[in-house]
């Protein structure tokens, strides 16, 4: 059984856990979570205690390699939107889940190849579709895209360092500039950020794609809805081949 501590349709950056949210933690047999980070970095605070209550704690960051974002010293958590580094995420949760139930070692086993696969397909739709694009640019709401254009070859611009921030008429007078340099005719947002997509669309002229960044739960599978943030990807960039669904 998993569970979320952050309920569905609340925004990360502004959760507060409570005393029943941390008690959670204490009564779980295994804890997941990113690291330093601005969203669950709280965690670390406690991280030692759980251990010590018996509490199997993986912690993200002290397995895999975490970006910074770009003005900033804070730790960039967005790495599960890199299917490559989601593989990697699994097979640390895999190792603990066989630490805690060896005894059904042979079908973590198969469940975690099972998925592995999937992860390296669409891995590999990522990196056909994206090859060759039009453009190498894309502009998108807030700085989310930093593990994805790394891994796939493009730049990625933002208007925002983080969803509650207003941009400076400095910033966006060189947003504006780029696209039109750039033919950049799409502006890639994360639902939460439509605000800020809409008022620098309404000056460019660009339309507006809808990508999910999972920053709230979601009752649709991963593998699906990074399908449909390629194909977002792919019409910002004026790729020449669209992922089939």
């Amino acid at each position: 059984e998993i569970e979320s501590v952050i309920p569905p349709g609340i925004d990360p950056h502004e959760f507060e856990p409570s005393l029943k949210d941390i008690q959670k933690l204490y009564n779980a047999t295994m804890v997941i979570y990113l690291g330093n980070t601005d969203t669950d970095k709280w965690i670390d605070k406690i991280k030692e205690d759980l251990i010590q209550k018996g509490v199997k704690v993986v912690r993200i960051q002290d397995s895999l390699p975490l970006k910074k974002y770009s003005a900033s010293y804070e730790i960039d958590p967005h790495i599960w939107l890199d299917p490559s580094y989601s593989i990697e995420i699994l097979k640390i949760i895999k190792e603990k889940a066989i630490e805690i139930s060896p005894q059904k070692r042979d079908s973590i086993e198969k469940n975690f190849s099972s998925y592995e696969q999937k992860l390296k397909e669409l891995d590999q739709a990522y990196k056909e579709t994206l090859y060759g694009c039009k453009l190498q640019d894309v502009v998108s709401t807030h700085e989310f895209l930093n593990y994805l254009s790394s891994r796939y070859g493009f730049n990625a611009h933002f208007i925002v360092h983080e969803p509650e921030q207003e941009p400076s008429p400095k910033h966006i007078k060189r947003l504006k500039e780029l696209m039109k340099n750039k033919s950049i005719e799409y502006i890639i947002t994360e639902p939460e950020g439509e605000r800020l997509a809409k008022a620098l669309s309404e000056e460019t002229k660009a339309k507006i794609l809808i990508f999910n960044t999972y920053h709230t739960k979601s009752n649709r599978d991963y593998i699906s809805v990074m399908k449909d943030n390629l194909n977002q990807l792919s019409t910002a960039l004026k790729c020449t081949k669209l992922n089939q669904q």
